[in-house]
């Protein structure tokens, strides 16, 4: 076992390099009950997803986009979650940081969770309306409004998909790229099918000085791609598949609106699995009180930037008051949705800037990890209140919303492929726990170098070396 030397009450960890390889692919490879439960629950959830979805398939068909609102509920918030979580290890490289290694591997084992995100967008595209109204002949009055004013009928969903694909290929390859060095040392040691999948994934991987280079530019060019497409795929699914749904909502603040609910939870989960690790999953040794410390700032900057965004979405509206604007208001914020609204703030703000206010709770394990449970469900509300309410806000073809319409509530098979979606995205990150190490070797051996606590004068400080 490393070291677990703390510092500052927990503060920093320095583990033994010469211990960490042995120790991390020993959790890699063992398989706790508690994993096995984790792995029971979402297996029966994605089992119930599937039983959910061919029920309204049979039942609903393709043809009407209005019954499957909760299903693109349930890919909105999946998407929402694990779009975003291998940014938090792009950025944080980016700007070398030491704190964020711990989380690193974390965030990059999401990228698993993109090839659940293609499959699940594939029933979305059946259920895309026409842009313009099949029915009839002259779409100069009568046309859905969204940004494809000048693509054929049917398109743009294709470029819907290529887009979610190409996030998920991008976030896969960061993944093999910081992995390789893990897979390459482990393929001594590995038996049966984690041998196969080492030797085919990193049997070229030596460690020279020159693939060490080639692999810190692949991964520099590979995060700016994902930084870049990430946004602009925000701004096309909240888009296409929200805002053109409803007659009359347009709204330019919406698509950062939905980048930044996105940031705030991918986060939040992040920190969540890293308290649960820490807590019961052994890795105590590996993290310190740091990443939590560290990411807390970054989860109050984003509650308030949420908070900062709903108010001018709400704002812009309430001085315009033409009646289109209004019933938009009433739709999503203080009628039909109200109930739901109410819930995405307390759960998304109130919640998490109270924890995070403080500075002592900011430096706990704990205190981080419960604002990132309160963000991911005040997330979970704002996608019920936006894609439920979008799926379900009438003619899409009307020139405006001429009225306030009425909430939609679940049935039992909605519950079930809401809880599908979640399950299968749980199912195939913790399979994928079991191949690649949660904490990334060669980053927590390169971090032990840089890293010491020494004394000045009377008092103990963490000394950071800086190699570039």
């Amino acid at each position: 076992m490393p070291e677990n030397g703390h510092h500052n009450a927990g503060m920093w960890v320095f583990p033994r390099p010469e211990e960490t390889t042995k120790d991390l692919v020993a959790k890699t490879v063992s398989v706790p009950g508690a994993f096995k439960t984790g792995l029971a629950i979402a297996g029966t959830l994605f089992i119930l997803g599937v039983i959910g979805f061919v029920i309204r398939a049979a039942s609903d068909g393709f043809g009407n986009h209005s019954p499957w609102g909760y299903y693109a509920m349930g890919f909105f918030f999946v998407f929402m979650v694990s779009s975003a979580a291998p940014l938090a290890a792009v950025t944080f490289r980016f700007t070398k940081s030491h704190w964020r290694r711990p989380l690193t591997r974390v965030s990059e084992l999401f990228a698993v969770v993109g090839v659940i995100n293609v499959i699940l967008f594939i029933p979305l595209m059946l259920v895309f309306p026409a842009i313009g109204n099949p029915e009839v002949t002259d779409h100069s009055l009568d046309i859905r409004r969204t940004i494809w004013f000048q693509v054929p009928i049917g398109a743009p969903h294709w470029w819907d998909m290529l887009g979610v694909a190409f996030l998920g290929i991008t976030s896969l390859a960061i993944l093999w790229l910081t992995s390789m060095p893990d897979m390459a040392e482990g393929r001594l040691t590995a038996t049966g099918f984690r041998r196969t999948v080492y030797n085919l994934l990193a049997s070229r991987w030596y460690g020279s000085k020159r693939q060490w280079e080639v692999q810190k530019a692949g991964i520099a060019l590979l995060g700016a791609f994902y930084f870049m497409f990430l946004i602009y795929m925000h701004f096309l699914i909240s888009t296409d598949y929200a805002q053109s749904f409803v007659p009359g909502w347009k709204d330019s603040i919406f698509p950062p609106l939905f980048s930044v609910t996105s940031f705030q939870s991918s986060l939040g989960l992040i920190l969540v699995i890293l308290y649960a690790m820490r807590r019961w999953g052994g890795y105590e040794g590996y993290l310190g009180i740091s990443p939590f410390w560290s990411a807390s700032k970054l989860m109050l900057a984003f509650t308030l930037l949420w908070t900062y965004h709903t108010f001018a979405f709400g704002i812009t509206y309430w001085f315009g008051r033409t009646e289109v604007e209004q019933n938009v208001l009433k739709f999503f914020f203080f009628e039909s949705y109200g109930g739901v609204f109410v819930a995405n703030l307390l759960f998304t703000f109130v919640v998490p800037f109270l924890i995070l206010l403080w500075n002592p709770v900011r430096k706990t394990a704990w205190g981080p990890a419960l604002a990132g449970v309160s963000a991911l469900a005040g997330a979970f509300f704002f996608n019920i209140r936006i894609v439920v309410g979008s799926f379900n806000a009438g003619d899409i073809y009307s020139l405006g919303l001429d009225h306030v319409p009425p909430p939609v509530y679940p049935d039992i098979w909605d519950i079930f492929m809401v809880l599908g979606t979640i399950g299968a995205a749980a199912l195939v990150y913790l399979a994928a726990t079991k191949v690649v190490p949660m904490i990334s070797v060669w980053e927590t051996k390169e971090g032990a170098k840089y890293q010491s606590m020494q004394t000045f004068i009377r008092g103990e400080y963490l000394v950071l070396a800086k190699p570039e």
